[in-house]
């Protein structure tokens, strides 16, 4: 793919020219523009998907005198590129965790998972998120059934089934996270009935209670769900996202819900905990 480039050499010092120039750009197909100063001159470049509008703009712009020149360059993927210059991670004893398929040796023996570096849902390069998996690989997960709220990537959900469970539910009340969750769901050759994701709140649950339940979130997000989540509990709960020094904050309101601190661990400034329901 190209994109098809209109380069506009203006005065520096004309800030009323340059104005008019991008107030006509954004009225036109370019998909973003850029500028440059050289010896007091701004050369501004605005891009096109279609030459076609490359062109239209070009027209448009004639009234103004501004000089006009056009090029072409092979569209660079920087996304694709910044994901191929990265190592895979290792988490904790079992995971090996990439942005593409490419970069897990064939022959490696961890879990893999190929979770991509997509806006801000988790890839398991966060302290908060190793932490959670570093967590359940200690867990009997196998043949159990699970539940990520907040899920983001779905990271957490896939790594419970990468340990053998059978039925993990993944949801997040962000709508732009759908995508994530369902994508890493097919790259991961997860079937769609084993781990069920959908976008809202607690409430669409309806019941059900979970040997596993993840929260990588916030505390003052967490805190003021623990009632919901407590009725979903049914063996292990995992708190994550949280700060050392928020820490007592959390576990003293596990607390007042009958959930006791069974396991917790930190990483630099973060902290995790494992909460089981108090024994009556």
């Amino acid at each position: 793919m190209k994109d098809f480039i209109l380069e506009m050499y203006l005065d520096a010092g004309d800030a009323a020219i340059e104005d008019s120039v991008e107030s006509l750009l954004y009225m036109t197909g370019s998909t973003g523009n850029s500028s440059v100063e050289r010896d007091g001159i701004r050369i501004l470049s605005a891009y096109f998907d279609d030459p076609i509008d490359r062109d239209v703009a070009a027209a448009n712009l004639e009234d103004l005198g501004v000089e006009c020149f056009f090029d072409e360059r092979e569209r660079i993927d920087w996304l694709d590129r910044y994901q191929q210059s990265l190592e895979p991670l290792y988490i904790g004893e079992h995971f090996i965790v990439a942005p593409d398929a490419s970069l897990i040796a064939r022959d490696t023996t961890r879990h893999a998972l190929v979770v991509p570096q997509e806006q801000a849902f988790g890839t398991g390069s966060h302290e908060t998120t190793s932490l959670c998996i570093e967590m359940l690989e200690t867990l009997d997960v196998a043949g159990k059934r699970g539940l990520d709220i907040g899920a983001g990537s779905g990271i957490l959900a896939l790594a419970m089934c990468r340990l053998g469970a059978d039925h993990v539910i993944a949801f997040d009340n962000d709508v732009d996270a759908f995508a994530a969750l369902r994508d890493n769901r097919v790259r991961n050759g997860v079937d769609g009935a084993r781990m069920p994701i959908f976008i809202g709140g607690l409430e669409a649950l309806r019941g059900g209670a979970f040997d596993i339940v993840t929260m990588n979130i916030i505390p003052e997000v967490i805190i003021p769900l623990l009632g919901e989540v407590k009725s979903h509990v049914d063996g292990s709960l995992i708190l994550s996202g949280i700060l050392v020094v928020k820490r007592d904050d959390v576990v003293r309101a596990c607390a007042e819900h009958g959930l006791e601190l069974a396991e917790e661990r930190a990483n630099g400034e973060w902290w995790a905990g494992r909460f089981k329901l108090r024994a009556l």
